[in-house]
């Protein structure tokens, strides 16, 4: 019976059983060279899309774009082969994790013949695989956790400011409708209104316009701002800086943790090993035994 033992820090999985095949294509999967190797080409992909969005470059360099992007789709449907193979090809277990779908979906997506015939299309499916860098980005996922976890709260608080900016909307209509229509004339106006005074942009420029148009102007425009930008966004930053500082937490946990649970698998399957072995021999010896 073969049991798994952790290797690297993919999802994948070396056993007793492996090919070496798969151990190779592992190893390099998760190999230091490799993946730095996949970064600069992804950049240097950047770079000649970028290249091609200015029109006084060489000739040359635009009559070489559409061959070096097969090098470059080329490539990536190398290490994509790479890391399938660190799978053993095993195409469900792969896509259990959201980034190697995401990668999957951008690489298959070149490899499709529709998109040549529309070259904007195909400059965005371009564009998609230079988004992958933010996959091997080392602190993108603790970023993306954070958010996912700040999401919740932050939803709430957005709520919460909708409703402010509603009841503020309805206020300013009622104080300013016929004294300053271009900021209150109607619902959809106060609120455009109100998130600018939000953005902090030009708000002192409104509130004089208003202070003309009535005393309760200063009370108003005060209060929404101190009410919005001070208190409710505020803490929507500070949840985002909580969840983030609790993402980054965790990261760190299972980092520590990680080498020490696959040296203990390490450890036992060691001695499963070495039991296994000893039970061959002594049912080798016992037969031996019966047979004489």
């Amino acid at each position: 019976m073969a049991s798994e033992r952790i290797v690297g820090d993919t999802a994948s999985t070396i056993d007793a059983t492996s090919p070496a095949w798969q151990r190779k294509a592992h190893e390099v999967a998760n190999a230091r060279w490799f993946q730095s190797l996949v970064v600069a080409v992804i950049v240097a992909n950047a770079v000649a899309l970028g290249l091609q969005t200015y029109q006084r470059i060489p000739g040359e360099l635009q009559r070489i774009a559409d061959p070096l992007d097969s090098w470059f789709l080329a490539f990536f449907v190398f290490e994509l082969l790479i890391r399938l193979a660190a799978y053993r090809f095993r195409v469900i277990r792969f896509l259990r994790d959201p980034w190697n779908v995401f990668d999957t979906f951008v690489i298959v997506l070149g490899l499709l013949p529709v998109w040549h015939w529309n070259p904007t299309a195909l400059r965005m499916v371009r564009l998609a695989r230079i988004a992958r860098l933010a996959r091997v980005m080392p602190d993108f996922r603790v970023l993306v956790d954070g958010l996912r976890r700040a999401a919740l709260p932050a939803l709430s608080l957005l709520a919460l400011m909708a409703l402010l900016c509603y009841l503020y909307a309805v206020v300013g209509y009622m104080i300013f409708n016929e004294t300053a229509p271009e900021y209150f004339g109607n619902l959809g106006e106060g609120m455009l209104t109100l998130f600018t005074l939000l953005t902090l942009e030009g708000w002192n420029e409104i509130m004089y316009v208003l202070r003309d148009a009535s005393p309760w102007a200063l009370p108003y425009v005060i209060s929404f701002i101190l009410l919005g930008t001070y208190v409710v966004i505020n803490l929507v930053i500070g949840i985002v800086i909580n969840a983030l500082e609790t993402a980054y937490k965790e990261r760190d946990r299972d980092d520590a943790a990680d080498p020490e649970l696959a040296d203990t698998i390490n450890e036992l399957q060691e001695v499963i090993d070495k039991l296994e072995r000893k039970l061959a021999g002594l049912d080798a010896k016992y037969r031996r035994q019966r047979e004489t």
